[in-house]
């Protein structure tokens, strides 16, 4: 009789090994050419294969970082396996969402794709941004039972910090492939965290980092909408999160887009629902944004901004007119008022008057006498 193990033994060795399929290996693999597994799939090999493949690319950082000789078991990874690693979660996501979240989220794949954003195979950062943003065009609810969070919300801070780098890296490829990534997420991930975690990443001394975070703010609370903000449990955190970005930096840049992204709040929820939200939070977020509030433009539509920003010119005008009349206006002559004409230059003038009239009645004698004196020579 054959022992347990020997069984177990004989039926792996029966078992055909997994091989990864040559197809699997190519990068920029269209989303639509993405074929299903076929029937009878053994999962649990393909799993174990991108584990085996990841985990010798781990070990090879350990091996690096102590010095140590690599054993041939444990060998640099050929970088078309890692593109398979890719693929492969690419096809899972697409056909076996259970097993792609098993992998991806259970057994920590969400790592290794983060790393392969920053590798030096320009390629295989393409094809990690390209499996990103397909995570990202399915909007994955919350669940309500046990108030449980959809996996992808966990890795929000870790992943979106990485995909702000490569948004303003020089390569014009993976910039335009993480700047689409980052639309996308904005457009489906409709979370609390994923806004707190944009509003975080403002508080940056990078200018570009801070704009693009900006932007991507402003657009996703348009896309969460009304009922979403009058609804959402961590307002107080979004509120915290922006007080610190204009609290901590001095620049008019940065305060002037804190403004703007709080009027969005407002534009959206109404003035009066977003002060209740606040009332909620307590007083500490309120003197977070007590200098916003007091400086920001209260409107509640386009049409209202536009009749303020009127009037504002209008009262202007005004002012301007009122200052120029006041100008104008000749000062009355009391003991308060200076007199406009000083007496001793109207003295000064009209001495120089006269003895500029003298010197004219001289000249004149002076030209007469010399007449008569050449009409008596004449005669002569």
């Amino acid at each position: 009789m054959m022992s347990k193990k020997e069984i177990s033994s004989l039926k792996k060795d029966l078992t055909p090994k997994f091989v990864i399929d040559s197809l699997m290996q190519k990068g920029n693999i269209t989303y639509e050419s993405l074929q299903p597994f076929p029937q009878n799939f053994d999962f649990i090999q393909l799993l174990q294969k991108l584990k085996e493949i990841v985990g010798r690319k781990e070990a090879n950082k350990k091996a690096l970082k102590k010095s140590i000789s690599q054993p041939e078991s444990q060998k640099p990874v050929d970088w078309t396996m890692q593109l398979a690693v890719i693929n492969y979660l690419r096809r899972l996501f697409k056909f076996e969402k259970d097993i792609f979240n098993q992998a991806f989220y259970g057994l920590k794949f969400y790592e290794n794709i983060i790393d392969f954003f920053n590798s030096i195979r320009s390629i295989l950062a393409q094809n990690a941004l390209i499996l990103m943003n397909e995570v990202f065009s399915e909007y994955i609810p919350v669940a309500d039972e046990k108030n449980q969070k959809a996996p992808i919300i966990n890795l929000i801070k870790k992943i979106i910090p990485a995909l702000i780098l490569k948004a303003n890296t020089s390569q014009s490829f993976i910039k335009n492939e993480a700047k689409a990534c980052l639309e996308t997420m904005v457009t489906n991930m409709k979370y609390d965290e994923t806004l707190i975690a944009l509003l975080q990443l403002m508080n940056t001394k990078k200018i570009s980092d801070f704009e693009l975070t900006h932007f991507l703010s402003i657009k996703l609370i348009k896309n969460l909408g009304k009922e979403f903000l009058v609804n959402c449990n961590q307002f107080l955190d979004m509120i915290s999160a922006l007080g610190e970005v204009y609290n901590n930096n001095k620049s008019d840049l940065y305060k002037k887009k804190c403004k703007s992204i709080l009027n969005t709040f407002i534009e959206i929820m109404t003035k009066e629902e977003f002060d209740k939200k606040l009332e909620k939070c307590g007083k500490k977020a309120k003197e977070q944004i007590k200098e916003i509030i007091e400086e920001r433009i209260r409107p509640n539509t386009k049409k209202e901004i536009h009749h303020n920003f009127v009037l504002k010119s209008k009262d202007k005008d005004k002012k301007k007119n009122n200052e120029i009349s006041k100008n104008k206006e000749i000062p009355k002559n009391n003991c308060n008022t200076k007199p406009l004409i000083n007496k001793k230059s109207i003295n000064i003038k009209l001495v120089d008057a006269k003895i500029q009239n003298k010197k004219e009645e001289n000249c004149e004698n002076n030209c007469n006498n010399e007449n008569i004196q050449n009409v008596k020579v004449e005669n002569a």
